[in-house]
């Protein structure tokens, strides 16, 4: 038979929102290098910002859960915002005769709050893309920063215009991206940003209080302590040297330059008279001004409404300033709060502050809740997100800084960062037995599209705890609601078979820094989290147990020498970053393999993510990771998992060889990423259903090269969701990928399996499956009816 190479293009949807989110980190870069001159881009009324917004608009309306842009609307945060937004927009509407485009212009000060629902939609239509932003933030922390920062000093070169509480910002959030852990930055790195937050915190006094205050918050939250006090000392006696030398920077772009006396200015302007005549002279006009605008609003006839958006504020209120230097002058007060309450009345400014009380509380309840189940990666993403943001605002209480695009596109976008985030972490938490129970909610879409939870990097994955086994191995059955059923740290030359463990608070087994150890013959069932786990051991073998109504079945991380073979295992609940059969984490070097397992989902049971998933995994030339001979039947309604996927975050010579594919999820195989890839002998089934995609994909979704791999041998029969046949798909940006006599055909399920070969399994494997696998099989098999539907629908 002929080879058939059908190449299918991506969903237009799906196209759109990774447009918008690569134009999205695009802009953060321009908007932290090049300032104003970046938000300029464009032709008047539509600059970056709004063209960016449309498109992430456009991406949100578009995508696959319509439910989401009204999903959001679910959370208290998101209900402040939409009622600050609709607020300033009946003000905004109210002087849009008269004003024009200065009314919009005004009225983007809350308007730009479109970016926090697109964010949110789109995290809710594929939380993957919540690991698409950290990878983002990872990037500009280690790249556009330093960039930045020599751009701000450079200030006086065309198109570099971004100002000291811009770049005070967003070194704030570089800084604690690094802090809490979720980025790797050398010693290097740490210096160069320590002198650019020098250089900003000596322009003015919200450049320093933006850097100072998150930074030092976020020190205390993770127990730095010491480096805290020793940042504090270390700052005390590079101030006293300075002022000893006498040291003086002037940069180009400034008329304070950058000096002991600048900073010591800086700090003591804040609460009492300073020696720099500049400083008293800026803050005392602020003051008045901002007398004045609590004069005519709330003791004044402007109580209700303000001024509205459009008016110059400096023109109508008397502080004109600007004129001397040739340039445009300023159209509103320093202080964000008192833009508010100028412009949108008393109402205004409570609607402000009410949004930022209750996303700050939503955000710390958050972290304090990962923080309190060990969810050690999701505690430091919150703090990283509430810094960030908190940064910000301190900077916009002084300077005009969110009522322009450069730091109110990144302000609302991290706002709805952060309310997806919660979303999403919630419904994780909420899913997992091991978490309190709470009272059933009647949510509809919200909760659904929030339980397709978080299929991000295991940076957002779930920590493991650090619970001590309660058991000994000898027990025939063991149980601990607490923890996990057994612990196994720090042994060697072990043998763990022929015991029976559940239910358990924790993993089934979970094995940390072990040697040569065979697990055989356990049977595991209703676990809060992966039924056996393993992390940084060596020489580990899983073979002929049978899992059963686990988080996740295996999952072996920063290991190698993992043999996974033979097991049996049934209904994983999910959701993602868990789901999975088995899981290879940062598993390395030769001698790896999952094998002849047989992995099953019956509908309504859980929501299962990647059945095999190789993430950052590499096995040798000659000696790859190799994923041969499992059948796995059953998956969804994830819209992003599947069967097996080879090269998830990068990873080199993974091979998935003589698998059986029975309607696994979205997918069939797939390489997402890394080198010398190969799929061969693959069987792949699927009738079509609400979530079916596509049978076998090659398609680089990650900044790690792609390249060397080949798709041979494999036989298809693909439908996706919408009846039509949709067996390949070749991203065409991994070079050097080889497709060769694979074939699309009629299968039956039933004839597949029973001519699948059989594996030398003496239990728990091919040659024998639990009583109700049998029927379990037999009934995934089946077309779909009014049975599948009501089992669907459980």
């Amino acid at each position: 038979m002929t080879t058939t190479t059908i190449v299918r293009p991506l969903p237009r949807e799906s196209r759109l929102a990774e447009l918008f989110l690569a134009a999205l980190g695009i802009a953060f870069a321009g908007y932290m290098i090049f300032g104003k001159s970046f938000a300029y881009l464009g032709l008047p009324p539509l600059y970056a910002g709004e063209l960016l917004f449309l498109l992430g608009l456009t991406a949100a309306l578009r995508a696959r859960t319509g439910l989401n842009l009204v999903a959001g609307l679910a959370t208290a945060p998101a209900l402040c915002v939409a009622a600050l937004m609709g607020w300033v927009l009946l003000r905004t509407l109210a002087g849009l005769r008269e004003y024009r485009v200065d009314a919009l212009r005004d009225g983007a000060v809350a308007l730009y709050g479109g970016y926090a629902f697109v964010v949110i939609a789109l995290l809710l239509d594929d939380p993957r893309r919540l690991g698409l932003l950290l990878r983002m933030f990872r990037w500009l922390a280690r790249f556009v920063i330093p960039m930045a920062i020599i751009a701000f000093i450079l200030g006086d070169v065309p198109f570099f215009a971004a100002r000291a509480g811009e770049l005070a910002a967003h070194l704030t959030g570089a800084l604690v991206l690094a802090l809490v852990g979720l980025v790797r930055v050398g010693p290097r790195w740490f210096l160069f940003v320590a002198l650019g937050a020098m250089l900003a915190a000596a322009q003015n006094r919200g450049s320093m209080l933006a850097i100072a205050v998150p930074v030092g918050l976020a020190l205390v939250a993770v127990g730095q302590w010491k480096r805290l006090a020793a940042t504090l000392i270390l700052g005390a006696g590079l101030l006293g040297a300075a002022a000893a030398l006498d040291l003086e920077v002037e940069l180009p772009n400034s008329d304070r330059p950058v000096s002991a006396a600048a900073m010591v200015n800086n700090i003591t302007s804040i609460v009492a008279p300073s020696t720099g005549g500049n400083l008293d002279d800026t803050k005392q006009w602020r003051l008045r001004w901002w007398n004045t605008i609590v004069g005519y609003t709330v003791h004044g006839p402007y109580f209700w409404t303000g001024k509205g958006f459009g008016p110059n504020l400096a023109e109508t209120d008397g502080y004109v300033v600007g004129l001397e230097n040739g340039g445009p002058t300023l159209r509103s007060p320093h202080s964000i709060h008192m833009t508010y309450l100028a412009r949108g009345g008393v109402p205004g400014l409570a609607l402000w502050l009410l949004t930022c009380a209750v996303w700050m509380a939503a955000m710390l309840a958050a972290f304090w809740r990962a923080r309190r189940l060990g969810e050690r990666r999701w505690e430091s993403f919150f703090l990283f997100i509430t810094c960030y943001v908190a940064s910000i605002i301190i900077d916009a209480s002084f300077d005009v800084a969110l009522e322009g695009p450069m730091l109110a596109v990144p302000f609302w976008t991290l706002i709805g960062i952060g309310i997806g985030a919660a979303m999403i972490f919630r419904a994780q938490v909420a899913a997992s037995p091991s978490s309190p129970a709470a009272p059933p909610r009647r949510s509809g879409g919200l909760r659904g599209a929030a339980l397709i939870a978080l299929a991000a990097l295991p940076a957002l994955a779930p920590w493991p705890g650090t619970s001590s086994a309660r058991a000994e191995e000898g027990r025939r059955a063991v149980s601990d609601p607490s923890g996990p059923c057994l612990l196994l740290r720090d042994v060697a030359d072990r043998t763990i078979e022929n015991l029976d463990l559940g239910p358990c608070g924790g993993e089934g087994l979970r094995v940390e820094r072990a040697r040569n150890v065979t697990i055989r013959n356990l049977t595991i069932r209703d676990t809060g989290d992966v039924g056996i786990y393993v992390e940084a051991s060596e020489g580990v073998r899983i073979e002929e147990n049978r899992i059963e109504n686990a988080l996740s079945g295996i999952r072996a991380l920063s290991s190698s020498g993992v043999e996974v073979r033979c097991n049996s295992l049934r209904n994983v609940r999910g959701p993602i970053p868990a789901g999975q059969f088995v899981q290879f984490d940062k598993v390395t070097g030769a001698g790896n393999g999952i094998a002849c397992n047989i992995g099953e989902s019956e509908p309504g049971r859980g929501v299962p993510e990647d059945a095999i998933s190789l993430f950052q995994s590499r096995g040798q030339p000659g000696a790859p990771i190799l994923v041969s001979r499992n059948r796995l039947v059953g998956g969804g309604p994830s819209q992003s998992g599947g069967g097996i996927m080879l090269g998830d975050g990068g990873g080199s010579y993974l091979e998935a060889r003589d698998n059986l594919l029975i309607d696994p999820g979205q997918y069939g195989i797939a390489v997402a990423s890394g080198d010398h890839m190969t799929i061969a002998g693959n069987v792949v089934i699927a009738r079509p259903q609400a979530f079916t995609n596509v049978g076998i994909s090659v398609w680089n979704q990650y900044p790690e090269p792609c390249h060397s791999v080949t798709v041979s041998g494999n036989t298809v029969d693909w439908r996706a969701r919408t009846g039509r046949p949709n067996p390949w798909w070749d991203a065409k940006n991994c070079p050097g990928t080889l497709w060769s006599l694979n074939r699309t055909l009629p299968l039956d399920p039933q004839r597949e399996v029973a001519a699948q070969p059989a594996c030398a399994c003496r239990a728990a494997g091919r040659t024998a499956r639990p009583e109700a696998g049998k029927e379990s099989l037999k009934e995934s098999l089946k077309e779909p009816g009014k049975d599948s539907a009501k089992e669907a629908a459980r």
